[in-house]
Order: C-alpha cells, then structure tokens, then sequence
C-alpha cells in the first residue's frame, strides 16, 4: 500500500467522517484491503482495553492483600481480552451487515464489506476516549473498601457496579455513545452501498435495523440502572 495508503490513513480516514459517500466512492476504485481497517480496529480495542483496565482494577482494589499480588495479570487479561474482542466485534459487525445485505440482493465481497465497515468504528474510537475518561473521574471519586471475606467480594462488586451505573457521568457517557453509534451508523450505510452495491433506501435497511436494536438494548439498559 505504501505511501498511498499512508495518505489514505492520514487524509481518507479523517474525510470519511465528514463525507463518506464520496470516500467510500473513490476507495472503490482501488482493490480491497485490509492493512489500515486493522490498524484502526487495533486503536479501537486499545481504548477499550484503557476502559477495561480501569474495571479490572478496581475489582483488584476489593481483593485481600495476598490476592492483589495477582493484579498485574488480570490486568494483562483484561488488556489482551478487549483488544481481541475488538476484532471480533469489527468482523461480526461486518457480518450482520453482509448477512442482512443479502436480504437486498447485494453484491461484493466480504472482504470489501470488512474494510468499510472498520471505517464506521473510527467515532467510536472518540467516543471510547470520553467515556473511558468519563470511567476514571467516577471510579477514581469512588471510596473503595477491601474485604477479608471472599463472599463479600461479589456483593462489594455489584454494589460498585450500581453506583457507577447510576452516575450521572456514567449516563451522560451512555447518551454520548448513542450519538456516536448514529455516526457510525451512518458512515456504515455509505460504506455498504458502494460495498455491497445497494441503493440508499436498502443500504440504511441493512444497517439501520441491527443498529436500532444496538441502540435499544443501550436505552433499556441505560432505564434500568435509574
């Protein structure tokens, strides 16, 4: 790919955010790759890896100093878990929006449906960066105790897990996240029209379905924790 992609990441990825259309356009005139989709998912499960990090650690706090030893590991868990969960999100997403595709008669590889869907994630690389902070300011507030007691690492746990819930922080970064899903969302329908060659009205069908129920299970969760 060379200087051509590095162009691409530097200037393409920036304007896919503001006009997507137009990029995912022009990305078809150039075969299929997957080297920058991957280095964007990368950056994606690394700000989720800094959220999980943070839970991970406030799990360690609660634990009896003999246990706490064993931190750093969980920790390198939690690390190395939200990065691979990150690629396994990026290609389940692409596959729901190529599976519902075919409802559309669409056409084009999954190969091409994997690249323009890794382009969607960059808003929620931002908006990991805001709640991941958010996350820090409510945990870091937060008056941890440390148990003797085993059975009462779990109902600690849970009790933490409310209260940071119920922050408002926590739900305002709830909010936020919606509004970043929409973004993505529609950078996604772009990207599967020119990838899956679809019309406009089918292209916000195949993502605007599995992305409605994304967004409903958020609201309800985000309802049952006030």
């Amino acid at each position: 790919m060379g200087m051509r992609g590095t162009i691409v990441m530097n200037t393409g990825s920036i304007r896919v955010l503001l006009d997507p259309g137009r990029f995912f356009e022009e990305r078809m005139q150039d075969e299929p790759g997957l080297k920058i989709p991957a280095l964007i998912v990368l950056v994606y499960g690394l700000i989720s890896a800094v959220a999980a990090a943070l839970a991970v650690n406030m799990v360690i706090a609660i634990l009896p100093a003999e246990a706490q030893a064993f931190g750093a590991i969980g920790v390198a868990f939690a690390v190395v878990g939200a990065v691979i969960m990150g690629f396994l999100a990026w290609i389940i997403c692409a596959a729901v929006f190529y599976i519902f595709s075919m409802l559309f008669k669409g056409k084009g590889s999954f190969t091409r449906t994997l690249e323009f869907t890794s382009y969607g994630l960059l808003p929620q690389i931002f908006g990991g960066i805001i709640g991941t902070a958010f996350s820090y300011q409510v945990i870091s507030n937060l008056t941890i105790p440390s148990v003797t007691n085993p059975e009462q690492i779990a109902e600690i746990s849970e009790s933490l897990a409310g209260i940071i819930a119920a922050d408002p922080l926590t739900q305002i970064a709830g909010l936020l996240g919606i509004l970043f899903v929409l973004w993505s969302a529609n950078i996604w329908i772009f990207g599967m029209k020119y990838a899956r060659n679809l019309s406009t009205r089918d292209a916000a069908l195949t993502v605007g379905i599995p992305v409605a129920l994304y967004i409903a299970y958020i609201l309800i969760t985000l309802v049952g924790w006030l």
